[in-house]
């Protein structure tokens, strides 16, 4: 139990601080008298007082925190090496290294952990609103979102284990995620688009978006042997992600839903049949020196590409040929929305984008099934007209 509180001046160059005085009682094994000590400057005596009324009231509710000179960075790489990379998967424990490493070790890295504050943090979230330290050009809501969720997570466990007293993160303002609309492919740009592919090393890849509505990550984890040509089905079972410039890994998908076997068309699988042909060539070209992982999207040596190297060929492509600007990824929304114009029922296509809950597929295409509403209350109504007489005015 502490008993009481004494301040006591002292001198230093710069004038003088104040080293407040905690006495506790003594230690009940030893005998010896116990203290905590701090020291505080630029305040009054009666200041340094209120501060150590304040650590007493502390103490005697076991809330006190000892001050320490642990940083932000040595305490994160603590809490990452215990909390994170024991635990989590491989490529989580990286996304979340890279993150810590590139983003909240540049700002606050060096900054003791207790000096850490609520307004600094939120300074930080504002600015990378406004400009990313990797890019010039501003991070999405979504991807700020997701650093605070880094950041957050290991001040909570901080609290926990006490080394700070409250959670500096708790309290900051997140800007607000917009959900994306997809800037899809009519058909007449989907045939435009397939026109400038014909030849290149991305014609393989948009074919197979196109027609399977798959994601990036599963498109550069695709092998030969997940095509069955027999029964014109599709296996999906893996996904590519990267997880720091130049170096990505192949992990199961997120949920069982993204574990699935896709019906492919015609036109892709006799497309694909030419394409099987031109990669085994290649493999006997190669001879040893190819490298043989047996992926449909690969270089001509077999090796696989960056997963953003893949991307970045495909705005050439468009930018090129003068074709809108669209993300590689809203080829798989093109799919989708083509697939719904064509009346493919909504659960089906639940099923074969992946999605794990039938709400996100209609909230994903909601605007899709709008226009589709009022283009069927259309056709009802021309079928209509030839059937149902106009009403006659009756006199009463």
């Amino acid at each position: 139990m502490a008993q009481g509180v004494h301040v006591r001046k002292r001198d230093c160059k710069d004038g003088h601080s104040w080293q407040i005085i905690i006495e506790q009682s003594p230690c009940p094994n030893t005998g010896k008298r116990q203290r905590v000590y701090k020291s505080v400057s630029g305040v009054t005596k009666k200041q340094a007082e209120k501060i150590g009324r304040d650590m007493l009231s502390d103490i005697e509710n076991d809330t006190y925190i000892k001050t320490n000179s642990i940083t932000v960075e040595k305490y994160f790489m603590e809490w990452y090496e215990t909390y994170i990379a024991p635990q989590k998967s491989p490529t989580t424990a990286a996304t979340y290294l890279y993150n810590i490493q590139s983003y909240i070790f540049p700002r606050f890295g060096s900054l003791k952990l207790q000096s850490l504050t609520t307004l600094e943090i939120q300074k930080w979230i504002n600015d990378l609103s406004v400009t990313s330290p990797l890019r010039d050009r501003p991070l999405s809501p979504k991807t700020i979102r997701n650093l605070y969720m880094n950041l957050n997570a290991a001040l909570k466990r901080a609290v926990i284990l006490g080394y700070i007293v409250k959670n500096p993160a708790a309290n900051v303002e997140l800007p607000k995620c917009r959900q994306y609309k997809a800037d899809v492919y009519s058909a007449d740009e989907l045939q435009q688009l397939f026109e400038v592919a014909k030849g290149t090393e991305l014609e393989i890849g948009i074919m197979l978006l196109v027609c399977l509505g798959i994601r990036r990550g599963e498109l550069m984890a695709l092998t030969w042997a997940d095509i069955d040509f027999e029964k014109k089905l599709v296996n999906i079972d893996k996904n590519t992600v990267k997880v720091k410039k130049g170096q990505s890994v192949t992990k199961d998908p997120k949920s069982e839903s993204g574990r699935r076997v896709i019906e492919a068309p015609d036109v892709l699988i006799n497309f694909l049949r030419q394409e099987k042909v031109a990669y085994l060539e290649r493999r006997l070209r190669y001879g040893a020196d190819y490298h043989n992982r047996d992926l449909v999207i690969c270089q001509s040596n077999g090796k696989p590409y960056e997963v953003d190297y893949y991307t970045h060929k495909f705005q050439q492509l468009l930018k090129a040929h003068g074709l809108k600007k669209i993300r590689l990824h809203d080829l798989r929304h093109s799919h989708a929305t083509y697939m719904l114009r064509l009346g493919v029922n909504v659960k089906a296509m639940q099923k074969r984008m992946g999605h794990s809950t039938f709400s996100t597929t209609m909230d994903t295409y909601s605007h899709v099934l709008d226009d589709m509403g009022r283009e069927a209350a259309d056709t009802l109504n021309t079928g209509l007209q030839s059937i149902v007489a106009s009403p006659k005015s009756k006199m009463f």
